[in-house]
């Protein structure tokens, strides 16, 4: 495995992974999904998730990241767990598109609900949102260095840009 391969980690749907090595993040194909990436510069600890809806229906708790409530939440606390702090700790969202349409009502608004909920459960941490690249029509995929927590966006067409500078 060489050096680039073993300093990034693939963050896959509804999962989510923490770094305190600084390694880069990695999560690819943010339609109507959310990434999710928290950084503490002060303890040097990095999160990201994928979420895949806003809340489970059955109101069940899970220590994954598919639904955005409970998911950021074991995603802060394995954070806590190793030394990030809510005062220095900020959020960055990416993704959330509208991939539905009138034929698909069932994936009509999921991006947007995505959002929603992921606003009101960072909220309820006290932990502010500083950037964020959501909504539209463009699949994302965020790099996200978790020494500097600058944060990379590459669109379908390969274009990249970054949101939030370390």
């Amino acid at each position: 495995m060489s050096t680039e391969q073993a300093s990034r980690r693939h963050v896959s749907l509804g999962g989510y992974a923490v770094t305190d090595a600084g390694c880069e993040l990695v999560t690819y194909g943010l339609g109507s999904c959310l990434g999710v990436a928290l950084f503490d510069s002060n303890a040097g600890v990095a999160g990201l998730a994928h979420v895949k809806r806003p809340s489970d229906p059955r109101g069940q708790t899970s220590d994954d990241a598919v639904f955005a409530d409970t998911g950021i939440r074991a995603l802060y606390s394995e954070m806590q767990s190793q030394g990030a702090a809510r005062q220095h700790t900020v959020a960055t969202l990416v993704g959330g598109i509208d991939t539905g349409n009138s034929a698909s009502l069932i994936c009509t608004g999921i991006g947007k609900r995505n959002i929603e909920q992921a606003d009101a459960t960072l909220a309820a941490l006290d932990i502010t949102v500083t950037e964020r690249d959501v909504g539209g029509d463009t699949v994302r995929t965020v790099f996200f260095d978790g020494e500097t927590g600058a944060v990379t966006i590459e669109q379908g067409g390969g274009d990249r840009y970054v949101i939030q500078d370390g």
